[in-house]
C-alpha cells in the first residue's frame, strides 16, 4: 500500500471504461459520465521487416482496397531509419476484425495486398510485429474519440481535478489534441502544474 497527498491517473481511457481501477469513494457522477460518453478507438499496426527495399522512396503508400478500409495505408520506415521496414495501419472495424486473426492470417492478408502492388516475386518478411490494442489489458484501445451523444466537454470534464487530490492526465483529457502523443504529454504537464499550484 502506498500513501500520497495526491494522485495523477494516467491510464488510458479504455482501462477506465472497463472499470479496471476501483475508486473509493466512487468518482463523481459527472466524471464517470465523461468516461462513459467518450469512445475508445482502434488503430492497429503491422510492422514488416524485409531483406531488401522493393517499394518506392516515398513516405506514405496508399492503396484503395476492394473492401473499404482494408490495408489502405502504409508508412515507409526506411525513409526514417534506413531499415527495410513497412508499417500497415488498420483502424476501426477492420482493426478490430484483425485482432481475432492469428499472426499467420494477418501476415498472409498483408502480403496479399503488397503482392497486388508489387508482384509475386517480392520477398517474404523476415520479421514482424502486430498490435492488438483492443485486447491489451493496459489500454483496451488505441485512442479516444467523440461518439454520438458525447462532446469535447467530456474531455474537459475528465481533466478536472477532484478535491484537488485526484487528477487525470492522458490524451483523453486534452480537448485540443486528443488522440495524440503530444496531447498526452501536454495533459501530464497540465495535471502536474495544477497539483503544484494547489499544494
Amino acid at each position: 500500500m502506498y500513501c500520497a497527498r495526491a494522485v495523477i491517473v494516467t491510464v488510458p481511457l479504455g482501462v477506465l471504461k472497463r472499470g479496471r481501477i476501483v475508486f473509493e469513494p466512487a468518482l463523481p457522477r459527472i466524471t464517470q459520465q465523461a468516461i462513459d460518453h467518450l469512445g475508445m478507438g482502434i488503430l492497429n499496426k503491422v510492422v514488416l521487416e524485409f531483406p531488401t527495399v522493393f517499394w518506392e522512396d516515398v513516405e506514405i503508400l496508399n492503396y484503395i482496397s476492394a473492401s473499404k478500409g482494408e490495408w489502405c495505408e502504409w508508412l515507409n520506415l526506411h525513409a526514417y531509419t534506413g531499415q527495410p521496414l513497412l508499417v500497415a495501419f488498420n483502424a476501426a472495424t477492420v482493426g478490430r476484425r484483425l485482432e481475432t486473426w492469428s499472426d499467420t492470417q494477418v501476415i498472409t492478408a498483408a502480403m496479399a495486398t503488397l503482392r497486388r502492388l508489387y508482384g509475386t516475386k517480392m520477398p517474404d518478411p523476415t520479421k514482424f510485429a502486430i498490435t492488438r490494442w483492443g485486447q491489451d489489458p493496459f489500454s483496451y484501445g488505441a485512442y479516444s474519440f467523440i461518439p454520438p451523444l458525447a462532446s469535447p466537454q467530456d474531455y474537459r470534464t475528465l481533466a478536472q481535478p477532484i478535491e484537488g487530490r485526484l487528477l487525470f492526465a492522458g490524451e483523453a483529457t486534452h480537448d485540443r489534441y486528443p488522440a495524440t502523443v503530444h496531447g498526452a504529454y501536454l495533459s501530464g504537464d497540465r495535471a502536474a502544474r495544477e497539483w503544484l499550484s494547489a499544494a
